[in-house]
C-alpha cells in the first residue's frame, strides 16, 4: 500500500519558525498564505499544497522534505512530486513535453501510480524506463530516485525496474558526487546566497593569483578568503558590499539572511564570523565575513556546473611560478636583485628549499656575483640566477608555457 500524503512532521514548523525569529504573521506574509492556515499547518490540522510547501521551507532555510518529515530513501511517487512543488496539473504537463505524443501521463495516470494502482499502458519495460527518466528530470532527483520509489509502490514490478531488461539496456546514472548531493539538498535560497559568496571568494583568489604573479605576496589564504558580508550600519555611510549587491539584483537580499548564512555553516559550506571596522563618521562598527570552505567551493562548483580551477599539467609550473622563473630568466648573465624577487617563489623554486616538506625545484639559485666595499667592510651582493635544471625546463617547455599562459608568456 502507499502511505498517504501527511501533514508537515509535528512540532517541526513550529521549532523552525521560532528558530527563524518569526511570529505566524510574519511567516505568513514571506509565505502567501493567512495566519490561520499557518495555525492550521502546526497544528496538523491540514497539510499545505506542493507549491505552498516549497515556500515554507524556503523561507525556513530548510528543505521540504526535512519540513514533511520524511526520512532519505522512504519518499513515495506523491512525495517526490510534492518536494518539487507540483501540483498534478502542471506536473502532467511537464511530463506530456518529455515523452511521446499518445504515451504520457494524464491526471488519472499519475493519480493512479501514487495510490498504487497499475497503469497497464506503462507496463512495457522499455516505456516503463522512459516514463521513470521523465517522472525523474520533471522532478529534480535521479532515475534511481525514482525507480526505488517505484518498486515500493509496485513491489510486483521489479522485473521490470531491473537495468538490463532487453530493449532496454543503458549505462547506469552515475550516483551523484558529495557535492552536488549537498547542492540538492539546498534550497533556492540558500543556493542564491552560496553561489554570491562564491563569486566573490573566486574574484578574491584571482587577485590574490595575480600579486603573486606581479611578484608581491598576497598574504595568507585565511586573510585574504575572508569576504566581508554585511557591515551593520546605515548604507547611506557603508554602501552595501559585493555579496550583497549580488543578491539585491537578484531580488534575495532582506532581513533573513543571517538565518540563511547560519544554515549554510551548520552544512560545513562556509564559516561565519565577526569583526569590526571603522565607518566615518559613525566610528567602529560590526561587520559580518563570510569564508568559503573547500566542501562549499566544491558544491557551489558542482551546483553552477563549473570545474575545478585549471591546474597545470603534470611537471609545469603555476602561472605565477612561471612568471617569477621568467623574472630571472630575463635578468640575464648577472641575474636578479635578491630583493627584487618578492613573494613565496623563492621557496618554491629555489635550490634547497622544503616547502610543507616537499624539496623545491631547484630552477634558481642566489649566489653571490661580486664583492664590494661597504661603510662596514667588504660586503656581497646576492643575486638571483638561473639554475642548469631552469633552462633546460625553460628550453623543454617554453612552447607549452605560451599555449597555457598566453597572456603571461615569456615574450611579456
Amino acid at each position: 500500500m502507499t502511505r498517504r500524503l501527511e501533514p508537515l512532521a509535528h512540532g517541526v514548523l513550529v521549532l523552525l519558525r521560532r528558530d527563524a525569529g518569526l511570529s505566524q504573521v510574519r511567516l505568513a506574509e514571506r509565505v502567501g498564505v493567512s495566519a490561520r492556515q499557518i495555525a492550521n499547518y502546526e497544528q496538523g490540522c491540514h497539510s499545505p499544497a506542493p507549491g505552498t510547501l516549497v515556500r515554507l521551507a524556503e523561507a525556513l532555510c530548510t528543505s521540504p522534505q526535512a519540513l514533511a518529515g520524511v526520512p532519505v530513501g522512504e519518499e513515495s511517487l506523491g512525495d517526490l512530486r510534492r518536494f518539487a512543488g507540483l501540483d498534478r496539473v502542471r506536473a502532467v504537463r511537464l511530463l506530456r513535453s518529455r515523452l511521446p505524443e499518445g504515451l504520457g501521463p494524464t491526471e488519472w495516470k499519475l493519480q493512479a501510480i501514487e495510490s498504487g494502482q497499475d497503469v497497464v499502458a506503462w507496463m512495457d519495460p522499455a516505456l516503463l524506463k522512459r516514463v521513470i527518466a521523465a517522472l525523474a528530470e520533471t522532478y529534480g532527483v535521479s532515475p534511481d530516485v525514482v525507480r526505488r520509489s517505484w518498486f515500493r509502490a509496485f513491489p510486483g514490478q521489479a522485473h521490470l525496474l531491473r537495468e538490463d531488461i532487453p530493449g532496454a539496456a543503458s549505462p547506469k546514472p552515475k550516483s551523484p558526487s558529495r557535492a552536488q548531493q549537498a547542492w540538492r539538498d539546498l534550497n533556492a535560497r540558500q543556493r542564491a546566497y552560496l553561489a554570491a559568496c562564491f563569486r566573490e571568494d573566486q574574484r578574491a583568489e584571482r587577485e590574490a593569483e595575480e600579486h603573486r604573479s606581479a611578484g608581491r605576496d598576497p598574504g595568507p589564504a585565511s586573510q585574504w578568503r575572508r569576504v566581508p558580508f554585511a557591515v551593520r550600519a546605515d548604507p547611506a555611510f557603508t554602501a552595501y558590499t559585493d555579496v550583497q549587491e549580488r543578491l539585491r539584483a537578484e531580488g534575495r537580499h532582506d532581513a533573513g539572511a543571517g538565518a540563511t548564512l547560519h544554515a549554510l555553516a551548520r552544512r560545513g559550506l562556509l564559516r561565519v564570523s565577526e569583526d569590526q571596522v571603522e565607518v566615518f563618521p559613525v566610528g567602529f562598527v560590526p561587520r559580518v565575513v563570510v569564508e568559503m570552505t573547500r566542501v562549499g567551493r566544491a558544491c557551489a562548483r558542482a551546483g553552477l556546473r563549473e570545474g575545478a580551477p585549471r591546474r597545470p599539467p603534470g611537471g609545469l609550473l603555476s602561472e605565477w611560478l612561471w612568471r617569477a622563473l621568467v623574472k630571472v630568466a630575463e635578468a640575464g648573465a648577472d641575474g636578479l636583485a635578491e630583493d627584487d624577487l618578492w613573494g613565496r617563489a623563492k621557496f618554491y623554486l629555489g635550490t634547497g628549499y622544503r616547502p610543507r616538506g616537499v624539496l623545491s625545484r631547484g630552477y634558481i639559485d642566489c649566489v653571490a656575483v661580486e664583492e664590494r666595499p661597504t661603510g662596514a667592510g667588504p660586503g656581497r651582493s646576492f643575486h638571483w640566477v638561473v639554475t642548469a635544471a631552469g633552462r633546460s625546463h625553460i628550453a623543454e617547455n617554453l612552447q607549452r608555457y605560451e599555449d597555457l599562459y598566453p597572456r603571461r608568456d615569456a615574450g611579456n
